[in-house]
């Protein structure tokens, strides 16, 4: 499984209610504070900030390699036993 990074685009997996995102949402990692804890970044369509939230990467997945500038998909993610 990847490990996330600084400025990787990801969606949400599930719902945070008391933030106002549903699964699908898609945010952006602005800091990394170890022990798998995120801090992300969702903005409106006006780039405005609208929530930010400390994730654990299960809570979602990465969709956008800040590194390689590319897209990634759910398959290259799934751990394979």
């Amino acid at each position: 499984m990847m490990k996330p990074a600084l400025f990787d685009g990801i969606e949400l997996v599930v719902d945070l209610p008391a933030d106002n995102l549903k699964a699908g949402a898609k945010g952006a990692i602005i800091e990394d504070f170890g022990d798998d804890e995120y801090e992300v970044e969702f903005a409106n369509s006006d780039g405005e900030t609208s929530a930010l939230c400390t994730l654990t990467s299960e809570q979602f997945i990465v969709i956008w390699i800040a590194e390689t500038k590319a897209w990634t998909s759910v398959s290259e993610q799934v751990q394979t036993s």
